[in-house]
C-alpha cells in the first residue's frame, strides 16, 4: 500500500489502476481532485474510480499530512471485529467496552430530526469587499457536520453585479451564478466541507455578506 506525505499546500498527481481507492490511514483529511470534482479524502472513504485514470491529492492546510493508500479492482468492506453474547431470548447481555457515538440526529416518539447548527461565524471583513475581476477564497475547508456556507452579494450600487462560486479558484469560470445589489440582494446557501471561493465578474468592484455555520 502506498505510503505518501504531502508537504503544507503540496499536490501530488498518481496514476489510478484500478477502480477502487481507498484511504487506510492518515493523520488529517485532505482533497482528491479529478475529472469527476474535487472530494474529500478522510479513513474509511471508498471512492469508485470507474473511468477515471488520474487523481490529484491537494493538502490545502499549512501542516504536513501522512497518508496511506489502496487502490484495487475489488471493493473491499470494513466490518466490526467486536463480539457481544446474545441469548436465547434474543437480547444483548453485555457490551464489554464502552461506544462513543457522535450524532448529527436525534430520534424521539419513532421520528428522527436533524440536530441543529450550534456554531456561526460571519464572513471576515476583509473578505467583503472584492475587486472587479478578481477571485477570493471566502470561507476555508471545515470538516464538520452540519456545515453550511452563506453567500450574499450586496453591492452599493444600481447595476446587479455578478459573482460565481465554487470550491476552488479553478471552477470559479463554470460555478453557481448570483446577480445583485444592495437593494435586490442575491443569496446562495449550501452544505459543503470544502473551501469556498467567489470570483467577481463584473467591470466593477462588489461588496459581499454571509457567514458559515456548523455543528460541533
Amino acid at each position: 500500500m502506498p505510503k505518501v506525505t504531502l508537504q503544507a499546500k503540496q499536490e501530488l498527481s498518481r496514476p489510478m489502476g484500478a477502480r477502487w481507492l481507498s484511504i487506510v490511514n492518515s493523520t488529517a483529511a485532505f482533497k482528491i481532485d479529478g475529472e469527476f470534482g474535487s472530494l474529500v479524502g478522510e479513513v474509511g472513504r471508498v471512492l469508485d474510480l470507474d473511468g477515471f485514470k488520474q487523481v490529484t491529492f491537494k493538502n490545502d492546510t499549512d501542516e504536513a499530512i501522512d497518508f496511506e493508500y489502496e487502490i484495487s479492482n475489488i471493493k473491499v468492506y470494513a466490518v466490526g471485529k467486536g463480539v457481544v453474547s446474545v441469548s436465547n431470548a434474543i437480547e444483548v447481555s453485555r457490551i464489554r467496552e464502552s461506544i462513543k457515538v457522535d450524532a448529527n440526529a436525534t430520534v424521539e416518539n419513532g421520528k428522527m430530526a436533524m440536530l441543529p447548527s450550534n456554531h456561526f461565524e460571519a464572513l471576515a471583513v476583509s473578505k467583503t469587499h472584492l475587486p472587479a475581476g478578481k477571485t477570493l477564497a471566502v470561507f476555508p475547508a471545515r470538516l464538520a457536520e452540519n456545515r453550511r456556507a452563506i453567500i450574499q452579494v450586496i453591492t452599493d450600487s444600481d447595476n446587479f453585479t455578478p459573482v460565481r462560486i465554487a470550491n476552488s479558484e479553478e471552477n470559479t469560470a463554470t460555478g453557481v451564478y448570483l446577480s445583485g445589489n444592495k437593494n435586490a440582494p442575491a443569496s446562495f446557501e449550501f452544505e459543503t466541507q470544502t473551501a469556498v471561493f467567489v470570483k467577481n465578474d463584473s467591470d466593477e468592484d462588489i461588496t459581499l455578506a454571509g457567514g458559515e455555520q456548523w455543528r460541533a
